[in-house]
Formats: C-alpha cells, sequence, structure tokens
C-alpha cells in the first residue's frame, strides 16, 4: 500500500469514483431532487475539511464519496439543462426542416439529420426539435444547411428490446434526437436562410467539408473498398453493405471501423514522423531548434483536425484527449504513455458527456486502452530487467536484427489483440451478447495492412485534397482497404457463431471491478483481481434464463425452451416477427433457432389467442397472450379465450396485448398489459424461488417514466390505455 501510494495509484481511482457516480444517477429508480446532490456535495465538502489532518482511510473514502456525488450532480446537470422534447406516439406530418446530415446508404435509401422548423397537417404541439429520417433513393438536389420538405412518418425512439438491452431512446435523448421515422413518398428541397448562430454555421461548414471528402471518396473509390475508407477517414459508416460489416463483427475487425486510439495515432505518428523527415532536410537549423516539439505540435493540429473530421465520437474524443497529453507532455520532455494520461482522458470524457458512461463504446474504448498501458508497462519492466542480465548484442548481424525487429512487431500485434480482446470482451458479452473467437488471427492478419498501409495513405490523401491529386491515393487506400475485408470473410467464414447470451448487471459490474483492480494497481495487489473474476464468472453461471420474454409495444411475444439438448430455442407467436428485435433476443438469451407458431410443441395460436406452455413443471405453466381486445371475435383455440374470467381462471398469466385491457385479475392471477408494456417497457416472465404452481414473476425493462428521458413514454395512446387511432394523420 506504501508503494501504492508513492506511485501515485489513488489518482487513477478518481475517475472511477465519478463514473461510478455518473452509473449510481443513471441506475436510480427515480429523478432526485437537484437540491438533494448539492447538500450532499456541501456535507461532504465539510467532512473534508475536517478530515484534512487525517492521513487514514476515513479521509480516502470520504473523498472517494465526494468525487462519486460530482458524478451524479454531473451527470444531472447534462440531464436537466439541455433536454430534448421527445415525440410521445407516433404520428404522421407534413415537415419542413433543416438538414444536418447527409448518409447516403448501401442499400439505396438516404438518411438525413434534420432541425425540425414547422409541422403542418398536423401541426405538433409538441414537437421535436431534431429528428433522424430516411427516405427512398439517393441526396440529389439536398445540401447540408439545406432546408427539406415532406410528408414523414414519425416514431418515437425505442426502448430496450429485452431488460437489460441496449436503450436506444436513452442514447437518442442525449444526442439530441428527439424522434424516428421515414418519408411518404419523395422529399423535396427548398431553400431556407442561413442560421444566425455563429455555432451553427460552424457546426454546418464542419458536416459540409466532411460531405465533401466522403463523396471524393466514393468518386475516387466506388464500392464497399471505397465505403470502408469513407468510415476510416469521416467516420461515416452508412455506406458500407451489412455483409462486410457482419464479417468484420464476427472477424473480431469491427474496431477498425471506429475511429479511436489506433487511428489517431497512426494519424499523430504519421505526421510527426513526415515532419520530423521534412526538418532533417534542414540539419544547420534543424540542430539549434527543437524540431522535436515542433513535430510534437504538428501532430497535436491534425489529431485535432481529425477529431472534428471523423465526427467526435466518444473513442475520437478519448483518443484525442489522451494523445494532445501525450504530445503536451513531449513538448515538456515528460513521459507520454501513462495510466495518468487514461485518467485524466476518462475525466475529460465524463464532464463533457456523462451520459456516455453507460454505452459500450465509453467502456470498451478505455478498458482495451487501460488495459494496454497495464500490460505494456509490466512488459517494459520485464524487457529493461532483462536487457541488464543479458550480453552485449552489438556484434550481432543485420539478418539477424531485423528478423528480431520484425517477431516483435508481430509479438505486439498479437499481444495488443489478444489484450484488448479480451478486455472488450467483457461488455461485448453484456452488451451484444457474443465474441470474435478467432480475433487474434484476424488481426495479426489484417492490422499490419491497417497500419502500414490504409491510414498513411489515407493522411497523404486528405492532405493532397487541395491539390488534386486525392484520386490516386484514395484509390490505393481502398485497394488496401480491400486486402483487409477479405481477411476478415476468409476469417468469419470460418470463426464459429459463439453466443455467450447477456450477462446480469452484477456479473459486469464485478468483473469491471477486477479489471480496474489488474489495471490500476502496480503491484502485488492485481492479485486481488483474481477472487473478484472468480465470483463474476460464478454469478454468471448460475444465472437461468427467463421462461419467455415480450416487446414494448406488446406484439411480439417469445417463449425460451431450454430442454432441447442444453440448446436454447425461441418459439415466436408471429409467422413473420420483427427482425431487428428477434436478432437481439436471439443474442441477448443464446438462442440458436426460432420456431414459428405452426410448428411449435409449446405454443398454438389463432387470430385471438396465444396459449404457451413454458417451465418444468409437471403439468406446466400457461400463459395467455390475448391478440384481440376483450370482446372481440372468437378463435379456434377456444370459444371463450377472449372472456376475462376465463383467462384469470384457466391460465397462470395473461398477456393483454392491445389497448384498452384490465390491468389485474380478480382472483390475483398476474397480468401484463399493453399499457404496463407502453410504461415500462419490454419485459421477461421469470419462475420466482418459490414452490407454488402459479409462481411467475415479471422484469420490465425500464422503471416507467420517472425519468427525464423516459417522460415521453406516458403520452402514447398505449400508456393511456386507449385503443389506437386508426387515422393515418392524426395529430399528436
Amino acid at each position: 500500500m506504501q508503494r501504492e501510494a508513492g506511485l501515485g495509484t489513488a489518482f487513477l481511482f478518481l475517475p472511477v469514483a465519478l463514473i461510478c457516480g455518473v452509473l449510481v444517477y443513471f441506475s436510480l429508480p427515480v429523478e432526485p431532487a437537484p437540491w438533494n446532490l448539492a447538500s450532499g456535495l456541501v456535507v461532504l465538502a465539510v467532512l473534508l475539511v475536517v478530515l484534512r489532518g487525517s492521513a487514514g482511510h476515513a479521509r480516502h473514502a470520504a473523498l472517494a464519496l465526494f468525487v462519486g456525488v460530482v458524478g451524479m450532480a454531473l451527470a444531472q446537470a447534462h440531464t436537466r439543462l439541455d433536454p430534448t422534447p421527445v415525440l410521445g406516439s407516433d404520428v404522421t406530418t407534413r415537415l419542413t426542416g433543416r438538414i444536418l446530415a447527409i448518409e447516403e446508404r448501401a442499400n439505396g435509401r438516404t438518411r438525413f439529420t434534420v432541425d425540425v422548423i414547422r409541422t403542418e397537417r398536423p401541426e405538433l404541439r409538441y414537437a421535436p426539435d431534431r429528428i433522424r429520417v430516411t427516405a427512398a433513393g439517393g441526396a440529389q438536389g439536398f445540401a447540408i444547411g439545406g432546408g427539406i420538405h415532406g410528408v414523414v412518418r414519425l416514431t418515437s425512439p425505442s426502448g430496450p428490446a429485452h431488460p437489460g438491452g441496449y436503450d436506444f431512446a436513452f442514447h437518442s435523448y442525449f444526442d439530441g434526437l428527439g424522434a424516428n421515422g421515414f418519408f411518404l413518398g419523395k422529399p423535396k428541397p427548398v431553400r431556407l436562410a442561413e442560421p444566425v448562430r455563429l455555432l451553427a454555421r460552424v457546426t454546418l461548414a464542419l458536416e459540409r467539408l466532411r460531405q465533401s471528402i466522403s463523396r471524393e471518396i466514393r468518386r475516387s473509390a466506388p464500392g464497399r473498398a471505397g465505403a470502408v475508407s469513407t468510415a476510416l477517414v469521416t467516420g461515416n459508416k452508412s455506406g458500407i453493405p451489412d455483409d462486410v460489416t457482419e464479417a468484420l463483427r464476427v472477424a473480431g475487425l469491427a474496431h477498425i471501423l471506429s475511429i479511436s486510439g489506433l487511428h489517431m495515432a497512426l494519424v499523430a505518428a504519421t505526421v510527426m514522423a513526415t515532419l520530423r523527415l521534412g526538418f532533417a532536410f534542414a540539419p544547420n537549423w534543424s540542430s539549434r531548434h527543437p524540431v522535436k516539439k515542433y513535430s510534437a505540435a504538428g501532430a497535436l493540429a491534425a489529431t485535432a483536425f481529425y477529431l472534428f473530421l471523423a465526427g467526435a465520437g466518444v473513442a475520437t474524443q478519448r483518443s484525442f484527449v489522451m494523445l494532445a497529453i501525450m504530445l503536451l507532455a513531449l513538448t515538456f520532455d515528460r513521459n507520454a504513455v501513462t495510466m495518468r494520461n487514461l485518467a485524466l482522458a476518462a475525466i475529460a470524457v465524463v464532464v463533457v458527456a456523462p451520459h456516455e458512461v453507460t454505452g459500450p463504446g465509453f467502456q470498451m474504448s478505455f478498458a482495451a486502452t487501460a488495459a494496454l498501458i497495464a500490460v505494456y508497462a509490466g512488459w517494459q519492466d520485464w524487457s529493461h530487467h532483462r536487457e541488464r542480465r543479458r550480453p552485449d548484442r552489438a556484434a550481432q548481424s543485420r539478418t539477424a536484427a531485423l528478423a528480431g525487429t520484425a517477431s516483435r512487431y508481430a509479438l505486439g500485434i498479437a499481444v495488443t489483440s489478444l489484450v484488448a480482446g479480451l478486455a472488450t470482451g467483457i461488455f461485448a458479452s453484456y452488451h451484444f451478447g457474443r465474441i470474435a473467437p478467432y480475433g487474434l488471427l484476424a488481426n495479426l492478419a489484417a492490422m499490419p495492412i491497417v497500419t502500414l498501409l490504409v491510414m498513411p495513405i489515407a493522411v497523404a490523401a486528405v492532405v493532397l485534397i487541395p491539390f488534386g491529386l486525392h484520386v490516386y491515393p484514395f484509390k490505393a487506400m481502398a485497394w488496401a482497404a480491400e486486402l483487409v475485408i477479405e481477411i476478415a470473410e476468409r476469417v468469419a467464414a470460418i470463426s464459429p457463431a459463439v453466443k455467450t447470451g447477456q450477462m446480469p448487471p452484477v456479473a459486469l459490474l464485478a468483473f469491471a471491478a477486477g479489471l480496474v483492480l489488474v489495471c490500476l494497481f502496480s503491484t502485488r495487489l492485481r492479485w486481488v483481481a483474481v477472487p473478484v473474476f472468480l465470483g463474476a464468472s460464478l454469478v454468471w453461471s448460475v444465472q437461468k434464463p427467463p421462461l419467455a420474454v415480450i416487446s414494448e409495444d406488446a406484439r411480439q411475444f417469445a417463449v425460451l425452451d431450454s430442454n432441447g439438448g442444453g440448446k436454447t430455442v425461441l418459439h415466436v407467436n408471429r409467422n413473420r416477427p420483427n427482425a431487428f428485435i428477434l436478432d437481439q433476443w436471439k443474442d441477448a438469451y443464446g438462442a440458436s433457432d426460432v420456431v414459428k407458431p405452426g410448428d411449435s410443441a409449446v405454443m398454438a395460436c389463432d387470430d385471438t389467442l396465444c396459449v404457451a406452455h413454458m417451465g418444468s413443471a409437471d403439468p406446466p405453466l400457461k400463459v395467455a397472450y390475448v391478440v384481440e381486445p376483450i370482446g372481440g371475435k372468437q378463435g379456434q383455440i377456444s370459444t371463450e379465450a377472449v372472456s376475462v374470467e376465463t383467462a384469470c381462471a384457466h391460465y397462470d398469466m395473461v398477456i393483454f396485448a392491445k389497448a384498452p385491457s384490465p390491468q389485474s385479475c380478480a382472483n390475483g392471477t398476474p397480468v401484463i398489459s399493453a399499457q404496463m408494456l407502453a410504461l415500462y417497457g419490454a419485459a421477461e416472465i421469470r419462475r420466482a424461488s418459490g414452490e407454488a404452481e402459479n409462481d411467475l414473476t415479471v422484469r420490465f425493462a425500464l422503471p416507467g417514466p420517472v425519468r427525464p428521458w423516459l417522460d415521453h413514454r406516458r403520452y402514447s395512446r398505449p400508456a393511456r390505455n386507449l385503443p389506437e387511432w386508426r387515422r393515418s394523420d392524426s395529430a399528436q
């Protein structure tokens, strides 16, 4: 502990406490009053003053609590000070807006990010400020900053597809997006005046620059390789075909599409090496000036430009902050690559965008970087100790030296891929329910191409754009990118589908705690992480899947059957289920197959009712999924299937898929209604710990409309227990 204190390890835990505070705030079941956090900060500040002279654990604990509450206050400030108006229910309207971004997708459609100016017929009383909508065809005639008008179908951002899943509405709220949708027919461009605010004009100018560079790349190198090249330069991944994205993901190479530390470091290294080479042609001048510091300043300017060119995502922000600290450290003759720099980058990102802490991008980016710094720091210490004990190698031949350099480079790529894969695999299992087993092989083959060809050529091509000499460099970059794609496809073809299923949140927190301990400690205290990892593995291994899951719109219902040879099978209630939701369920629950209603032995469905038999009890538990409203038409399974009394008496649980519907049974039979799902999100049906035959419990994905990013859920018609409004041009 004394050695860790001397190394300044306590500072590394400050961003950990800050992140914990942010996570606590976002996981609270209700919104805390602003004065609660303010009063807590005052009390803890007074406590720190009282403990100022002490050096015990009490002061450290008080400091950690203070920083945690600071994280909570930061998260609440970002949530409250810049709220996003979110659409409450689906609506069709005529919209006029300003185009902020244009993404031409590989399927021939175009996605627009639009600032809403006005709506007509009907005029929305609570219109969102910004939306994201798609339209058929290309973007000819439309321009960044220009206007767009058309009939649009808008929908509210969706919540998690299952408890613990990715919450699109949460991230849409903090990204400023109040609705998604699509144009009914072809929209028209309209003329608008330029925005008045300087910041808006600068943002539009940067977006126009990104779009013009993207078009130059696609014009110089059309096809899938050009789309990947566009993603590496501007961060726009919309043009990449789905099969290429899937191949990169299965092969463990999807990280090259997310502009992060690798890309930033390669850009900085390329610029810095080029500048130092240029200075070398003026030896007399270079000998009198600190050219290394000048080169570092040039690299910092280049990476700052790349930050805005790539869209300033979370991984890009973290990488830029860390590289900026490293390059500034070089100018002051300090050690550049340290865990302290990563801690400063984490603090900066949390202060700017605390909501990103909950997303996979932040978690995987910082986990990989922390693990790599810890491993290479240990490797460097071991190498220095080994070099001191080895004899002089001055007489080593050039061939042997070259072979040693090549082997060290290959070993470095292998270690980097393995360490980063293990660190990010924890979070990939939680967020996506799958891992890439052959990621090491793919990275060994592809990363030398990315490092030595793709990114250096990209830097040269962007520099040559003002001179009109960029066409052939972009073609060369696309050729190298095509090699990476082919490697990904070959590895994906032999890679088995490894679905881990979604780990429980408790296990994720334990794995993350173990990762923090093993990365931040420098002494034998790292071994404390071993029981933490073992405990996380134990929690994950004993988790049981739910009996069934229902989507938040109540239209999709699936029973999980794990009795067939250890494999999980989804029995669904629709012959044409929603593929997007179904894929998320398959990944989360590790399902290997889907069974339609006509082929299912555990679920029987007709137009009015589905009856599901689930669980291993004898007789099995019976759940009724009522499709038609009470008093609707009769079905083929039972002539009294939609009667409330009959459903409550004959089944262990009743699901009412449409509003209006009852919210409870008189005899105490559990009920899930469309109103509950609209308010509380998707639900899992689980067997409780009791012994009773009718012992079912429900776990919803959300706490209800009690937080600012969930408030819009209370305004939909199902949330008010009202029937669907059939008119297409309904008012909000």
